[in-house]
């Protein structure tokens, strides 16, 4: 009688204990290997920083390398949903895999913040694309503060010279359009591999056509080879860079040759120059601060504020996409997707993301301002 008393007993505590809330995973797809390393590394340091517990639901976070390569960007998709059940997405690094990975998105109806920064990925949004958002800046975002400037100070010639691959097509498509629009002549447009040495040709065939400006659509360290080769020629021009330029090794290998060079500066980098009541400003130089404690000084960069900044939006989302049903379902995925979707005036280290229907971008022409190296500092110019 007493056994089966306590089993009794034993049963009704175990009906009416709470279940163990599930668990929320995060997968993290990234180029961790690949031409895209560099930037995909440091995407990575940027989701050292995510919530670990969210509503008493413990957060996961399961980061599989792309290595910056599509097909393959696609098979750690699978194996990320299949395998462990993910809820949400965040990556690719690179522009060709983010696109890639947009089919099985749709067929797991699985929410994805891409870290590349191509408008077209998330715009219009469809059928399809109603799972996809971003957390990067467009290019004519990065253009409109260049050429601004270009023409309020009577630039009349521009010169471009970039990448030889998607990124400098996609610049070269928009330094076109924007010349056009602010009634600058473009003389010059060209091209270099990544991994070029020399950019002589190039450059002195811009000297001889004697631009008031050129323009380089090139990121990190291999942005610095055109500035040090066009200092070299004894060109007195301005010099403009985009947003590449503000990462990785272009301040240190130009080094005082760099003092001038104008770009648009993120809050995730020149948070400390802008104006405190730049909407953004707090949550950047906090960004910064976790982020330089734990990488370096002088180790805050564009990419890894995106993921970052990726990470914030989960943690703010999650919440509400709870109420729609538990991890590991398809309605808490639609619930993410929802809640993202909803979110407006999150202050992250790029800027201040305001979603909506419409609108899967989230940031606008407020997260970019002018900005200038100077003395090996990139500030914002008044």
């Amino acid at each position: 009688m007493l056994k089966c008393a306590g089993a009794a007993l034993l049963a009704i505590r175990l009906l009416v204990m709470p279940a163990q809330a599930a668990d929320i995973n995060v997968g993290i797809l990234l180029s961790a290997t690949g031409p895209a390393a560099a930037i995909g590394n440091a995407e990575r340091n940027g989701t050292s920083f995510g919530a670990t517990e969210i509503a008493g639901h413990k957060v996961n976070y399961l980061f599989l390398d792309e290595a910056s390569d599509s097909t393959a960007a696609v098979a750690a998709l699978r194996k990320l949903f299949q395998g462990s059940q993910i809820d949400i997405l965040v990556g690719p690094t690179t522009t060709p895999g983010s696109f890639a990975v947009i089919d099985p998105a749709v067929e797991y109806r699985l929410p994805v913040i891409t870290l590349a920064p191509v408008n077209a990925l998330v715009a219009p949004v469809d059928a399809r694309k109603r799972w996809i958002f971003k957390t990067t800046t467009n290019d004519d975002h990065e253009a409109t503060p260049l050429f601004a400037h270009m023409k309020t100070n009577g630039v009349k010639t521009l010169a471009l010279i970039g990448f030889g691959d998607s990124y400098g097509d996609a610049w070269s498509k928009v330094g076109a359009d924007m010349s056009a629009a602010n009634g600058i002549k473009l003389v010059a447009d060209e091209k270099y591999a990544r991994t070029d040495t020399t950019v002589s040709g190039q450059v002195l065939k811009i000297v001889a056509a004697n631009p008031d400006a050129v323009l380089i659509a090139a990121s990190g360290a291999p942005a610095a080879l055109p500035l040090l080769q066009l200092r070299e020629k004894g060109y007195e021009g301005k010099v403009y860079g985009t947003l590449g330029a503000t990462f990785g090794d272009f301040r240190k290998l130009t080094g005082a040759q760099g003092d001038g060079i104008f770009v648009p500066l993120s809050p995730a980098v020149g948070a400390a120059s802008l104006p405190d009541e730049h909407p953004a400003k707090q949550a950047a130089l906090e960004f910064i601060r976790r982020y330089e404690a734990k990488f370096g000084p002088g180790s805050r960069n564009i990419f890894a504020g995106s993921a970052y900044d990726a990470l914030l939006l989960i943690e703010r989302a999650a919440p509400a996409a709870l109420k729609a049903g538990e991890p590991g379902t398809a309605e808490f995925r639609e619930g993410l997707r929802s809640a993202i979707e909803g979110l407006k005036g999150v202050a992250g280290s790029r800027g201040v993301y305001n979603y909506g229907a419409n609108d899967h971008t989230g940031l606008d022409q407020s997260a970019l301002t002018l900005g200038r190296l100077e003395k090996s500092e990139w500030v914002a110019v008044p």
